[in-house]
């Protein structure tokens, strides 16, 4: 009866009937979430709602630090640089109007002259931390911002630095405080990620249960594209696993890839909360279509190539901050600072998850050497601080080494020695 009743569900139906389904089961499974994890929907809500509290807390700071390193750095820039470019257009203006008047050799010496003390300004400014002679201000106010940004972030990208040693000062007490307040906003973003991330897993199962769930997932599209990776999979594995060298790389990435499927819990229990306790290699699927997410977006905006972007978002995410690509205008930096703070949280995440599990392979694999190599594993000891004088004492010297205490035996100790 059961195979009966369940033909009617996985029926061939129409696409336009189809998508009305899906509409409809997604509804009525959201719904149902809601009655179902009332607690964690309301975390959610409480947790958004102070993150963007904090947010706001610190885009004001971002706002101050782009206003002071503007007034500060700006004026220092303007400064020298306009005066290279004063020291250029005269130069030009003069020798123009002094070629029709003075002799050739003259007109040459004024010429050389002018020269230098062009080239003195430029080594001056260059010196000065000048770097650029254009008519575009390196240190406008949404440069200064993005600055402060990428500052207190820890990505620090090097393309702009502050020259004068009143503007370092500056950025070193403005991070002391900046840095903290960003790290409280990327825990919480870390765990509202987390307790969203889970829902969204019980969601899933939720709809699966559906009859647009199970149509979904059971057309040939779907089996045959998982079938054929778990194909290719296996297929890579086993021939890794026969090299000599590579064999237990290969080997120890195959049980991975075991215990990531025999991980995927859709029947058992499942805790929505904060804990990002899911496998490594679930984490890193995960990081990499955030990643993916993240380099579709630089790749539309700025004019990059797919590689391009992806390396943008990586180095960024993982604050590394090379700085060999920034994008054009701050304004594209600071419009994805929603994006970078969820992404700086669960980049964290998945590399801490990854850590361990390298941890916890790296504790086998010295276990099995030194059982196999008869070493010794780490031992503990206790060592009592307090009896050194004691210690000395029965080793036959004193704990100082001008002294010299003979060792004293009591009656009972002689008749036995005697004995």
């Amino acid at each position: 009866m059961d195979s009966v009743d369940s033909v009617p569900t996985l029926e061939k139906v129409s696409l336009w009937r189809a998508t009305r389904e899906i509409f409809r089961d997604s509804r009525s499974t959201w719904k149902n979430l809601l009655i179902e994890c009332p607690s964690s929907w309301r975390t959610i809500r409480s947790g958004l709602s102070w993150c963007c509290l904090l947010l706001l807390v610190n885009g004001a700071f971002w706002l101050f630090g782009g206003l002071l390193f503007a007034s500060l750095e700006g004026w220092h820039e303007s400064r020298y640089k306009c005066g290279a470019l004063r020291i250029r257009r005269h130069f030009i203006e003069e020798l123009w109007e002094q070629s029709a008047i003075l002799p050739e050799d003259e007109w040459r010496e004024l010429a050389r002259q002018r020269l230098i003390d062009f080239e003195d300004q430029l080594h001056e400014a260059f010196s000065a931390g000048l770097t650029s002679y254009t008519g575009k201000r390196t240190w406008g106010f949404w440069d200064a911002v993005a600055f402060s940004m990428t500052t207190v972030s820890t990505i620090g990208y090097g393309h702009i630095v502050p020259v004068t040693w009143l503007g370092r000062i500056i950025t070193v007490c403005y991070s002391t405080f900046g840095i903290p307040l960003f790290l409280i906003l990327l825990a919480e973003s870390g765990l509202l990620l987390t307790r969203m991330l889970k829902l969204s897993w019980v969601y899933i199962v939720r709809f699966h249960a559906t009859p647009s769930g199970k149509r979904i997932c059971s057309s040939n599209l779907i089996k045959n594209f998982l079938k054929l990776m778990h194909n290719t999979f296996k297929k890579i594995f086993e021939q890794g696993k026969s090299k000599k060298f590579i064999g237990p790389l290969f080997e120890t990435i195959e049980g991975f890839y075991d215990n990531t499927i025999n991980s995927v819990n859709t029947t058992r229990t499942f805790c929505v909360d904060d804990q990002f306790d899911i496998s490594a290699p679930v984490a890193i699927c995960l990081l990499f279509l955030y990643l993916v997410w993240g380099s579709i977006l630089f790749f539309l905006s700025e004019d990059w190539s797919p590689l391009e972007a992806f390396y943008f978002v990586y180095i960024t995410l993982t604050t590394i901050g090379f700085g060999d690509y920034v994008p054009q205008h701050p304004l594209a930096l600071l419009t994805c600072v929603v994006y970078i703070i969820f992404g700086l949280a669960l980049t964290g995440l998945c590399l801490n998850t990854i850590q361990n599990e390298l941890l916890r392979t790296s504790d086998n694999v010295r276990n099995k050497l030194c059982t196999i190599l008869g070493l010794q594993l780490n031992s503990n000891e206790v060592v009592n601080l307090g009896c050194l004088r004691e210690t000395a004492l029965q080793a036959g010297t004193s704990s100082h080494p001008e002294e010299n205490i003979p060792l004293q035996l009591d009656a009972t100790d002689i008749d036995k020695k005697e004995q």
